[in-house]
């Protein structure tokens, strides 16, 4: 028998899930549990899965349970199976808000269960090859833009989608920012469905990231700028490209000072190392399925904590707070 596992929660996400764990040859795909019966019931039928009445039926019969319901209810869920002694995968963000996270978080310590968070963009080929060239940044752009969907709207755009970016940050610079600046929109619902933020970190890092969900076209881009080098990582796509100052550049820049003024033209390609690519591999979703599967076979720690989730949304409040703060000044 391999690891029986189960999902909590068939909206869109939901069902890619059941999805995923189904192709594993180390899984034991037990079922599934929502709270629209029909929802459960069509997956029963697309993916021979079993349908439960209750969430605590499925908790009950697994040894680890993939949780997809609405943020809102993910410290209700959570906390039910992390307390029955189950693992837990748990999609961002981790909770609605900070106590309801830490209540996750304090469940997961006390009863020594393994809890993986859903941050995808940290198992997305193209982050992963750009990753080991992202070294002393000095300024980081990231648009995460997305046209409207009805999915996510019981969270602002900060916890919706720019909580994936300051995930990234807080693992690239590990470390909390020392000011923030940010400014949002409400458009199509109550809170801000736009929002642009600028963090400064004490190392002298500045980061500027904007996230929208009422956007025409979709966009999810990051941009790296070092000393030596800038990367644009491309995580829609998967493309990266990286530019690296080479042996020459001093020669080049020092060239471009003489022709200042002039009409002559210097082709920078010349001195940098430029390199442009593709990635690709197994799809993110099923990359950290797999790796919540291992640790939880292993007992290893896994990639992204239940303390990564709580600290993106810190950051995500904390962002949220400033915009609110702000706006009652103006």
């Amino acid at each position: 028998m391999g690891l029986r596992v189960g999902v909590a929660g068939i909206g869109k996400l939901g069902r890619e899930h059941v999805r995923v764990f189904k192709g594993f040859d180390e899984v034991d795909f037990i079922g599934c549990y929502d709270l629209i019966e029909e929802r459960a019931l069509q997956a029963s039928k697309d993916f021979g899965a079993t349908t439960f009445s209750t969430v605590q039926e499925l908790i009950d019969a697994v040894d680890a349970v993939s949780v997809v319901v609405p943020s809102t209810k993910h410290a209700e869920v959570a906390v039910a199976a992390l307390e029955a002694g189950k693992d837990v995968f748990l999609e961002k963000p981790i909770a609605s808000d900070v106590r309801a996270a830490e209540r996750i978080v304090d469940a997961t310590q006390r009863h020594q269960r393994i809890l993986q968070m859903g941050h995808i963009e940290r198992f997305n080929s193209a982050f992963e090859a750009a990753f080991p060239f992202i070294q002393d940044p000095s300024f980081i752009e990231i648009h995460r833009l997305a046209p409207f969907a009805a999915r996510g709207i019981d969270v602002s755009v900060a916890t919706d989608l720019m909580i994936h970016d300051l995930d990234i940050l807080l693992l690239l610079l590990k470390r909390w920012p020392e000011d923030i600046r940010a400014k949002g929109a409400g458009i199509l619902t109550t809170g801000p469905d736009i929002i642009n933020a600028r963090l400064e970190f004490a190392n002298g890092c500045v980061a500027n990231l904007t996230s929208s969900r009422v956007s025409v076209e979709p966009m999810r881009k990051i941009r790296v700028f070092s000393p030596n080098r800038y990367l644009s990582i491309d995580l829609f796509r998967r493309r990266v490209k990286r530019y690296e100052k080479g042996e020459k550049f001093k020669e080049g820049v020092a060239r471009l000072k003489e022709l200042e003024g002039s009409p002559g033209v210097i082709d920078l390609s010349e001195f940098l190392t430029i390199e442009e690519f593709e990635t690709h591999g197994d799809e993110p979703l099923a990359k950290e399925l797999k790796t919540f599967c291992r640790s939880v076979l292993t007992r290893k720690p896994p990639p992204v904590t239940g303390e990564d989730g709580l600290n993106a949304l810190k950051l995500a409040e904390a962002v949220l707070d400033k915009i609110e703060r702000e706006s009652t000044t103006l």
